[in-house]
């Protein structure tokens, strides 16, 4: 029951880091370029957020990491956090959300293959089908709104973003290894803090002709929750999500992204729930849940061998006695 319970908590905390995800694109790209540069919002990003972890990891047990460790978390911080975010705010700066939000859609199909590769996990039908079930349901609310542009205006901008998609895949199946050894914060303080050294001289130039005092309050309000939100929190709620779920799963849930995104611009009164939206919701929940589903499937069948096992020992047991 006790694991159970806290399989519970790991799927809602993944479906509450995509609800802030959701929210973020629309937030981000609001205070892009006008409040601040993508540059100079990643640096200011990764600063705020190492600062918060290992604020917080001060609260904590010390849990000190191992030197060949420390390594493999700044390999860990390149593709989860430097091109991650960097590519993600430049991207989102070029390009079209109708565009971002078809390349977003891929995510899970890598961490996907990643995982297969890496973690050695198995390629079965049911888990390919719940896949194909969501990417479906993302194309059908896509696609309600026109044809994509994929105009050379927006193809750097698409690549990118692409770019930033494959790598954030890859950083969920390769930091799992570290969820095995350390808590969710030693790990994210070490791999923001690297992230940090890396951020910090790419968005130099834009972060020292900023002026900061013209930022509007509407704009720190965006800027904060990028920071504190869809950084710091979603982050952690990722984490906390892959630690006890595989990255498949994880990646899936990205499904959900431009589905909440939509229902919120419709309780916000910018769009209106539709039948397209229902069925795309349909299909979206429908697929996270067969993907999620075959791991639980996975564990019913050891759990049902070992009964069997133990009821034909059973058995014999009875047997021997007449």
């Amino acid at each position: 029951m006790h694991r159970s319970r806290t399989k519970t908590w790991a799927h809602l905390s993944l479906l509450a880091a995509n609800i802030i995800y959701g929210l973020n694109y629309s937030i981000a790209k609001a205070v892009m370029p006008e409040s601040i540069k993508p540059f100079a919002l990643v640096s200011f990003r990764s600063a705020c957020t190492a600062s918060l972890f290992w604020i917080t990891s001060l609260f904590m047990r010390k849990d000190p990491v191992v030197g060949k460790y420390l390594l493999y978390l700044f390999a860990c911080s390149f593709f989860g956090v430097v091109i991650n975010q960097t590519l993600f705010l430049l991207g989102l700066s070029m390009t079209s959300p109708i565009n971002s939000s078809i390349l977003l859609s891929t995510n899970p199909i890598f961490a996907f293959v990643f995982a297969a590769i890496i973690l050695k996990e198995k390629i079965t039908i049911l888990r390919g089908f719940g896949l194909t079930l969501g990417f479906i349901g993302v194309l059908i609310l896509i696609l309600q709104n026109g044809t994509p542009d994929m105009a050379s205006t927006t193809f750097l901008g698409d690549m990118f973003t692409l770019v930033n998609t494959i790598s954030w895949a890859f950083y969920t199946v390769i930091i799992k290894r570290m969820l095995d050894k350390y808590h969710p914060v030693t790990v994210m303080k070490w791999t923001f803090l690297f992230g940090l050294l890396t951020n910090i001289p790419v968005g130099y130039h834009q972060w020292s002709k900023m002026d900061w005092s013209a930022i509007s309050l509407n704009g720190w309000l965006g800027i904060g929750f990028v920071v504190v939100f869809a950084t710091f929190l979603g982050y952690l709620l990722i984490i906390f999500g892959l630690r006890r779920l595989s990255p498949t799963i994880v990646s899936t849930y990205t499904y959900t992204q431009p589905i909440i995104a939509a229902y919120v611009a419709s309780f916000l009164g910018q769009d209106h729930i539709d039948l397209v939206m229902i069925l795309s919701a349909l299909l979206i929940f429908s697929g996270v849940f067969v993907v999620s589903f075959q791991k639980q499937s996975e564990t019913m069948n050891i759990l049902t061998h070992k009964l069997k096992f133990i009821g034909s020992l059973w058995k014999k047991g009875d047997e021997n006695n007449l």
